[in-house]
């Protein structure tokens, strides 16, 4: 690599840094292997058993600050597996009252002889009905354990009567009970259906199939 002339003076040095520097222009040298003079992390982690303590303290997670002082400050991990999942709830109840308004709209459509107001409508089934608060309670009680063994065993059973009661009712029942039961069930059977795990809501799908089958019911 040919040799660089060494500026003279500070007008020198500032051209000299404005220019681009190509890779053969950087000094290559190894890292010093030097032993360090203070106390590592993981040191400090030792002398103060925060590993110990990891494993034997419950499988949440903790975040842990080393202070300038040595002290230690732990911060509780927003996916605490503890926390109650507030926005899984939100989320869960707003899609299924607006679900619930959806079917109820679409059976004013079907039955009523007058299109219905959006807004009236939309009030007296959300706002001024019982269900979606209902719908809300069965959310926040029943969705943080929807993966416990038992609660699956539930909401089948919750999927398998509000289907088949839904399809006995749109067959058997007048149109004026239609429109009050229908909504509620189909919500229900929704909800039910989505808390499960694919292969027992598909059992139950096909079980609500099958009996509607055997009862001769339609199902659309």
């Amino acid at each position: 690599m040919p040799s660089q002339e060494v500026p003279r003076n500070r007008k020198e040095r500032r051209a000299q840094a404005r220019q681009p520097q190509s890779s053969a222009d950087i000094p290559l040298a190894r890292p010093k292997q030097e032993t360090p003079t203070s106390k590592t992390l993981l040191e400090i982690a030792e002398e103060r058993q925060l590993l110990q303590r990891s494993k034997e303290d419950s499988p949440s997670i903790t975040t842990t600050r080393i202070n300038p002082d040595g002290s230690i400050t732990e911060f509780p991990s927003p996916s605490d597996p503890n926390q109650t999942p507030y926005l899984d709830i939100f989320l869960y109840s707003s899609s299924l009252i607006f679900l619930y308004f959806t079917l109820t709209l679409l059976v004013h459509h079907q039955y009523a002889t007058d299109p219905p107001s959006l807004l009236p409508l939309f009030l007296s089934s959300t706002v001024f009905a019982p269900a979606p608060w209902l719908i809300l309670l069965l959310v926040a009680t029943l969705h943080p354990r929807a993966s416990h063994p038992l609660m699956q065993v539930v909401f089948a059973g919750l999927a398998i009567t509000a289907g088949t009661w839904l399809v006995k009712a749109s067959n058997d029942d007048p149109y004026l009970a239609v429109m009050r039961k229908a909504p509620a069930l189909g919500t229900l059977w929704v909800w039910a259906v989505v808390e499960l795990r694919w292969e027992i809501a598909a059992g139950c799908l096909a079980a609500t199939g099958g009996w509607s089958w055997w009862k001769g019911y339609r199902v659309w």
